[in-house]
C-alpha cells in the first residue's frame, strides 16, 4: 500500500514537472513585440500567465514624435511576431521594419482586412467641412493620402477592440501552436470584459440617459466611439494630434462652447 502511494506521489510530480518544463519552453521562445499602449494591453492579456509582450513606447511620449532607441531596434531585430497599427500611428516604424526586421511576422491591424476600418467623421471646429467622408468623391488622391483617410483609433470602441482580439489570438496560436489552449482561454476572458464594458457604455449613453452626447476632444480620433454610441465629436486640433491651437484658436473654442452649451471638454 506505501508503495502505491509513493508511486503516485512520483506520478504527480513527474506530471507538474512536465507542465512546468512545457510552460518554461513556451515562455522562452516567446518574442513578441508591440508599440503602443492599447495593442501591448490586448496581446498582454491573450499572452497572460504564458509571456509578456515587449512595449516600444512607454510612459506618456507620443508615437508621432518619438525615436527608435537602439535597444528597441535590438528588439524588432530579435522578434518573432511584431505588432503594429500602421504608419498613420507609428511613423517611426517605417524604416526600421525594412532594414532591421529579419524573420519576424508582422501584422499591420490597419492593413488586416477582417479589422473594420472607419473614415475620419469628427468636425474640426476650425474647418468649414465636416469630416474626411469626401475622399471618395475624389480620383487624385495617392494610396498614401488614402490611407491616412481612414481613423487608426479603433481600440476605442470596445466592440471593435474585441475583434482584434481575435487577430492576435489566431496569429499567436499560428506561431506558438503550444500555447493554443492557455491563449484560447486567455481571449475568450478577455473578449467577456469588453462586452461588459460595451454593455456599460450603451447604458451610460442611452439617449434616455444621456440624450445630448456632443463632445469637444483635443484632435481627431473618435470616429469608431461615435459610430458605436451615436456620438457627436468636434475636434480642436482636426487631424493633427501634436496641433498647438494659438491664442485665437482657443478663444473661437470657448465660444463654441459657450454658443453650444457644451458641457464635455475630452
Amino acid at each position: 500500500m506505501r508503495q502505491n502511494n509513493i508511486f503516485l506521489m512520483l506520478l504527480k510530480v513527474f506530471f507538474f514537472s512536465s507542465i512546468l518544463v512545457a510552460t518554461s519552453a513556451v515562455r522562452a521562445e516567446l518574442k513578441v513585440v508591440t508599440t503602443i499602449k492599447p495593442l501591448h494591453s490586448l496581446i498582454a492579456n491573450v499572452m497572460d500567465g504564458v509571456g509578456e509582450p515587449a512595449l516600444i513606447i512607454e510612459g506618456s511620449t507620443s508615437p508621432h514624435s518619438f525615436t527608435l532607441k537602439p535597444s528597441h531596434a535590438k528588439l524588432l531585430e530579435e522578434a518573432d511576431i511584431i505588432f503594429w497599427v500602421g504608419e498613420s500611428i507609428e511613423t517611426f516604424m517605417e524604416r526600421p521594419l525594412e532594414s532591421i526586421v529579419k524573420n519576424a511576422e508582422v501584422v499591420e491591424f490597419m492593413e488586416v482586412e477582417s479589422i473594420n476600418k472607419l473614415k475620419f467623421r469628427e468636425e474640426s471646429i476650425f474647418e468649414d467641412h465636416d469630416d474626411h467622408d469626401d475622399h471618395d468623391d475624389h480620383d487624385d488622391h495617392s494610396d498614401e493620402e488614402e490611407g491616412m483617410a481612414y481613423d487608426p483609433h479603433s481600440w476605442l470602441d470596445p466592440v471593435a477592440y474585441k475583434t482584434q482580439v481575435e487577430v492576435v489570438l489566431s496569429y499567436m496560436i499560428k506561431a506558438f501552436p503550444d500555447g493554443k489552449s492557455d491563449f484560447t482561454a486567455n481571449a475568450e476572458k478577455f473578449m467577456d470584459e469588453l462586452d461588459d464594458l460595451d454593455a456599460e457604455y450603451s447604458a451610460a449613453l442611452a439617449d434616455d440617459v444621456c440624450p445630448d452626447k456632443l463632445v469637444v476632444a483635443n484632435h481627431n480620433a473618435y470616429s469608431y466611439m461615435a459610430l458605436r454610441y451615436d456620438m457627436k465629436f468636434l475636434t480642436v486640433h482636426g487631424l493633427d494630434p501634436e496641433g498647438e491651437p494659438s491664442p485665437e484658436d482657443i478663444v473661437k473654442v470657448v465660444e463654441h462652447i459657450k454658443e453650444e452649451n457644451i458641457e464635455v471638454l475630452f
